[in-house]
């Protein structure tokens, strides 16, 4: 007799391979979610050149919805990089109306810290909710919080020894993370005399910077709130030079590391370069910044790949669908017109197999031009890829084709 057991507990058949069949589900929509996640963070607004916040959301048991802080042009890019309807990315935007309103957290013990804090900005011309001056005698502490947290723009919190021990804080930077995750307010941690490492693993992953009591201090704070910053004086451009093309969906950055790898590989091929980010910063004269966020977007567009190993250094290497994608901006050809020429020589020779030296050779292309070509008819499904031991400098170095080519040349 088969038993089944769910749990530690005695369940029937029935329940047993439902909450299998509901395990895999939920292991499927979240990788869905993360890989999502992934290749919409590497989309930058195709006016401005910069990332905006993404946020991908559980709707349901079987779907989940994809929202963004940036500009329409920035949600139709979206939609377009990950395959989707015109109207499928939704905006979680800060009405234009709305004025700066700053929600000051922080323990009772830092109240001298955190009153020149408050003072500052509202001399800096932004509002500050601040509890001494927001509750008055006789008032509800829990419902003008509340009021402050529903209305700030900015919930900044004052983290110190004292403030990340008070159940009070833990609260209203619970409340302050629920209006960043919606969109509703920026989430600023501030440092003072605490380590990095005593915070939360979740915190961690906030940008929490050290700050310093003092006008300086309270200026940089300011700033981050108007959204401008402390520009360095302007130096010699990198031999990559780092202006966003207009109407382009890839950061900088991203553009930048791509024309490396594109112009520095041999035969267009799978870990054709190996590199590193110290390589690349050497050969594209980025900062290491730049360097890894292009490589960070690339990644999520899985047209690059990176492999970690446990001495910290890693291994970073280009997919085949990196040169189907930049070598029309910075080769001499464009592989989704070579794929159309590649296809009508493959349906001409009217067989159902063939060897793609040959075929090279009678286009007239080294494999450097013929293996993104290739790439594009593999990727887009119109040939399958056969593979062999010995196939030289050629990928794939056979296809089989069938109707799929047919039905890619007719619509050429």
């Amino acid at each position: 007799m088969v038993e089944f057991r769910s749990g530690g507990r005695k369940v029937s058949s029935k329940e047993f391979f439902g909450g299998l069949m509901e395990d895999v589900v939920e292991h499927a929509i979240s990788e869905a979610m993360e890989e999502f996640h992934a290749r919409a963070a590497a989309v930058v607004d195709p006016e401005t050149g910069k990332h905006s916040a993404v946020f991908v959301r559980r709707t349901g048991p079987e779907s989940f919805s994809i929202l963004t802080s940036g500009s329409p042009a920035f949600a139709r890019a979206l939609e377009q990089r990950l395959a989707l309807s015109p109207g499928e990315v939704h905006h979680v935007s800060e009405p234009t109306n709305r004025s700066r309103l700053v929600y000051l957290a922080h323990a009772t013990e830092d109240k001298q810290l955190a009153r020149p804090i408050a003072g500052g900005l509202i001399r800096r011309g932004i509002e500050v909710w601040f509890d001494e001056w927001e509750i008055g005698y006789g008032e509800s502490l829990r419902r003008r919080m509340e009021q402050g947290l529903g209305d700030c723009t900015h919930f900044v919190v004052l983290l110190t020894p004292t403030s990340i021990e008070k159940p009070w804080v833990q609260e209203e930077v619970d409340a302050g993370l629920v209006a960043a995750v919606g969109g509703t307010a920026q989430f600023i941690c501030l440092r003072h005399d605490l380590p990095l490492d005593r915070l939360s693993p979740f915190l961690r992953t906030r940008r929490a910077p050290t700050f310093v009591p003092g006008e300086e201090g309270i200026d940089e704070l300011a700033g981050a709130i108007f959204g401008v910053s402390k520009k360095p004086p302007l130096g010699s451009k990198p031999r990559y030079v780092q202006e966003h093309q207009q109407g382009s969906s890839w950061s900088a950055s991203a553009r930048a590391v791509a024309e490396y790898f594109v112009r520095t590989s041999e035969h267009a091929q799978l870990m054709d370069p190996q590199s590193s980010y110290a390589k690349i910063q050497q050969e594209t004269g980025l900062p290491m910044v730049d360097v890894r966020i292009g490589v960070l977007d690339l990644v999520g567009s899985s047209l690059l790949k990176k492999k970690d190993y446990m001495s910290g250094e890693c291994l970073i290497y280009p997919t085949p669908d990196l040169f189907v994608t930049f070598d029309a901006e910075f080769m001499d050809w464009d592989p989704a017109d070579d794929a159309r020429s590649l296809a009508e020589a493959l349906f001409n020779l009217e067989t159902d197999g063939a060897y793609a030296e040959p075929v090279a050779a009678a286009l007239g292309w080294q494999p450097r031009r013929f293996n993104p070509a290739a790439a594009y008819l593999v990727e887009s499904k119109a040939v399958v890829s056969r593979e062999y031991m010995g196939g030289g400098n050629y990928w794939p170095p056979a296809f089989r084709m069938g109707d799929e080519l047919l039905r890619f040349v007719r619509s050429i």
